[in-house]
């Protein structure tokens, strides 16, 4: 007798529900970590874990910097072409539904079971119990599993990470992000009524891209001009032309000097080019820089207008003000044991005294503050200045793997108890 032969859904559902699948993606999921790992001791946490873990394939291998890393001497460069090996983008979304459908399946069998459990309690008919409530601890397992990688979803796409730096005695309700930068373009002059800043953003997706020999126009309705972007360098100093030869673009003077890239990627002081294209015709070019003094000014009409680059800053809902640093030092040397940083929150016009200090941060309102680093500078009196550099995470997530462990702990109990 001839049997119709599975269709393509259902041989799809059997391959990713598989174990074999999962196997497979573990282990990929283990050497994708390995690689990323090794890497970033040349390149750096933040362009590894955009290579590996944030992206859907990963391009190339830097076989030189994986040798030097195991103690194999090698000099030189040999970056790998592979563009078939996943990244963990791509894993996680496979583990994840491989996960679901394999809960499915198990949740299929308990709903059966669990529609015959009334009639059973009634009847009285104890004797046929099914021992399979056991998967029920499997399944949460598995659910957990899934929540754990969604909640690694929710934080890629929605946390927002950043730092403020307070000297004692400074109070402030911002902080900006460590990684991503933004071209703001706001009126100066005349200010605006109400007193408040508005500025209009250039998010960096939109001009990273321009390197040497590029360049982008950005219009809104409100701007009087039109403002084009260009030569973005990632890392750069302006340097004062005097009468040298330079093939670099000069503006008043100056221009845009490239540096070697920072391993630690938010050290790096970006900068771009940038040309105002006024209604009347004329054109005002400039630089914008990261650690400029001022911004970037455009006269249009009786307007003034102001051009910066800066790392994206966000507002909390409350202010800190820096009361008091404390440092402790290991005796006999200048190695820090310990951080600590007195702070006031003023929140909804209360004052609260708080302490935050190294891996003890400070919870307000969906914010988690920690002492990241501090800096010894002189005042303008003379005198040593103490500042705090605190880290600043709003992340939906936080929680949430802490509840997937915890929930997964326990479905695994209730299988290996029910017996």
């Amino acid at each position: 007798m001839k049997t119709d032969s599975p269709s393509i859904p259902v041989l799809a559902f059997r391959f990713f529900r598989s174990f074999g699948l999962a196997t497979t993606v573990l282990t990929l999921l283990l050497l994708v970590t390995y690689l990323g790992t090794i890497e970033q001791v040349e390149h750096g946490l933040f362009e590894s874990q955009k290579k590996y873990f944030e992206s859907f394939f990963v391009p190339s291998i830097d076989v030189a910097c994986c040798l030097r890393a195991m103690h194999i001497p090698y000099q030189g460069s040999f970056d790998l072409p592979i563009y078939i090996l996943p990244g963990g983008y791509l894993l996680m979304l496979v583990l994840g539904v491989n996960m679901l459908l394999g809960g499915i399946i198990r949740l299929k069998k308990e709903c059966i079971w669990l529609a015959r459990l009334p009639l059973r309690l009634v009847t009285g008919k104890f004797s046929e119990l099914s021992p399979a409530p056991r998967a029920v601890g499997v399944l949460i397992a598995h659910m957990s599993i899934v929540f754990m990688l969604f909640a690694g979803l929710v934080s890629l796409y929605f946390k927002k990470d950043g730092a403020m730096s307070l000297r004692e005695g400074q109070t402030s309700d911002e902080f900006q992000s460590f990684h991503d930068s933004v071209i703001e373009i706001e009126r100066l002059s005349p200010a605006p009524k109400d007193g408040k800043r508005k500025a209009m953003v250039i998010d960096g997706g939109e001009f990273q891209d321009l390197a040497a020999g590029k360049g982008r126009t950005f219009t809104h309705k409100d701007l009087p001009f039109e403002l084009m972007v260009m030569n973005y360098e990632v890392n750069c100093v302006p340097r004062h032309a005097d009468s040298q030869e330079t093939n670099r673009t000069v503006i008043d003077n100056f221009y845009l000097q490239p540096l070697k890239e920072e391993l630690e990627q938010e050290r790096n002081t970006d900068g771009a080019y940038v040309k105002a294209k006024l209604k009347d015709g004329t054109e005002q070019t400039g630089i914008v820089w990261r650690f400029s003094v001022a911004p970037f000014s455009i006269k249009a009409g009786d307007e003034v207008w102001g051009v910066t680059l800066n790392r994206r800053a966000w507002r909390l809902p409350f202010s800190v003000r820096l009361d008091d640093f404390k440092r402790e030092v290991h005796p006999g040397t200048e190695k820090a044991r310990r951080f600590t940083a007195e702070v006031t929150v003023r929140d909804r016009g209360n004052d609260l005294k708080k302490i935050i200090t190294m891996n003890e941060p400070l919870r307000s309102r969906g914010y988690a503050l920690f002492q990241q680093s501090f800096d010894m500078g002189q005042g303008e009196d003379g005198a040593v200045r103490e500042s705090s550099t605190i880290q600043v995470v709003q992340n939906p997530s936080d929680h949430w793997p802490l509840i997937s462990c915890i929930a997964a702990g326990i479905g695994l109990l209730i299988h290996m108890i029910w017996q």
